[in-house]
């Protein structure tokens, strides 16, 4: 099995938020020592009961006293509880569901799945493929709390390439071979799709609007181009089953402009190998690629359908605009188009005004370890920017995928009809035991 990525290794390590003796750190930090907070002041004490919850997913545990885990259960508060599970990761609170029909009432809701979707405690994490003898793996890396967690498993031996196209809002685009699929690895749904990696580039996956209050995506559609460079045409694949057919949009380039254009029929690298960064949940952007021989960064309107060009950063040598960010990175902060740009020692961040189009240089974080080859995520609050570390593991190899993932339990439905007992001989092939 190869999988798309390149650079670095990740040790592998457990996952999930540890509640001990009845003791949650929540999302910001404080700890509700034996005891849950409600979010209104009001604690479940759950030391007599010997409530705990463990990396691998809620459990309750039988205490010294012989309280019985169904008694410990209906003693905790719902309120407490539902606040408890607001806080925790997505796939921790698949988990949770088997505990007891309680636990499942609460989060089995779409009132509870749109309110976890917008709770500020959602991070992006980076995806990591780790490559065992027998099963592969994609772990999230999750940069606040230090541990990997598992996505999704694949087998191996079929020899067949693993790439992830796209990641927007917890929807992963994978292909195996030459099937494509869309799916959300929390609540295991997923979707057959026609196989466009395999004569096309898929370069952007992206959603355009939404179906109710709670977040469920109806609109999520593919970019791709048909590869006749130096004559590329791009097209538009809508997920759906109402969905229109396919659609070109040609070289779509409102401004006409001749280097543009030159830019789009040379083709844009394909996703699983440079993937381009979302702003605004409008607009896709592109680092300068060799064959453009320029230095603009590309940007698609997914709203107009358009491509433009934008100059990057720049700083002055001896009175004359240099660019910046060669081998940097793009990424979002509070809505705006930002550039890390590595060295060893540092990462200095420039950040793009929506208001003057204007670039500044806003951050200068030095580096504990050497940035080459690094990678950094942004907590959704935008508040914490911190990178992914390289560390070797000494049984397996990992690569980074150059993606990341917002985990959530939305279900998708209207893109993601097919459910996890709809899987039939290892097709899809990554929903693998956990």
């Amino acid at each position: 099995m190869e999988a798309n990525g390149g650079g670095g290794g990740l040790e592998d390590g457990g996952g999930g938020h540890a509640l001990a003796n009845g003791a949650l750190a929540n999302g910001e930090g404080h700890a509700l020592a034996n005891g849950v907070a409600n979010g209104g002041g009001q604690a479940a004490a759950m030391e007599e009961a010997g409530g705990a919850v463990g990396n691998g997913g809620l459990q309750v545990m039988v205490a010294a006293n012989g309280v019985a885990p169904a008694q410990a259960v209906a003693a905790l508060n719902p309120d407490a509880l539902y606040q408890v599970f607001l806080r925790l990761p997505a796939q921790e609170i698949a988990r949770c569901r088997g505990v007891c029909s309680l636990w499942r009432d609460i989060t089995d809701t779409d009132a509870f799945r749109g309110e976890h979707h917008r709770h500020p405690y959602r991070t992006p994490m980076p995806l990591i493929f780790i490559q065992d003898p027998d099963l592969d793996s994609l772990r999230a890396y999750d940069v606040r709390d230090s541990v990997s967690r598992p996505v999704v498993r694949f087998p191996n031996h079929h020899h067949e390439v693993f790439r992830i196209h796209g990641s927007h809002d917890g929807i992963l685009l994978l292909s195996s071979g030459d099937r494509l699929y869309a799916c959300n690895p929390c609540t295991r749904r997923w979707e057959h799709l026609p196989p466009l990696h395999v004569h096309n580039h898929i370069i952007g996956f992206y959603a355009v609007g939404m179906d109710d209050e709670n977040g469920n995506l109806f609109r999520c559609q593919v970019l791709y181009h048909n590869r006749r460079e130096p004559n590329c045409e791009y097209w538009i694949f809508e997920l759906g089953e109402e969905a229109p057919l396919p659609w070109s949009i040609g070289r779509s380039n409102l401004d006409e402009d001749v280097h543009l254009d030159l830019v789009l029929a040379n083709g844009i690298a394909p996703s699983y190998t440079i993937p381009p960064v979302c702003v605004h949940a409008i607009f896709l952007f592109w680092l300068p690629q060799a064959a453009w021989a320029n230095s603009d960064i590309l940007m698609f309107d997914t709203a107009a359908l358009s491509f433009f060009l934008i100059p990057p950063p720049t700083i002055q040598v001896d009175g004359e605009d240099i660019p910046v960010g060669v081998g940097g990175q793009l990424l979002e902060i509070a809505e705006h188009l930002a550039m890390a740009v590595f060295s060893p020692e540092r990462v200095v961040v420039w950040v793009r005004s929506n208001i003057n189009n204007l670039w500044s240089r806003r951050y200068i974080i030095p580096l504990h370890q050497n940035g080459a080859g690094g990678m950094v995520a942004v907590a959704r609050d935008r508040s914490d920017l911190v990178q992914c570390p390289l560390i070797v593991h000494a049984h397996h190899g990992t690569f980074h995928s150059r993606y990341t993932i917002e985990e959530n339990l939305l279900l998708h439905a209207a893109i993601l009809p097919m459910e996890d007992a709809d899987a039939v001989d290892g097709d899809p092939p990554f929903f693998q035991n956990q």
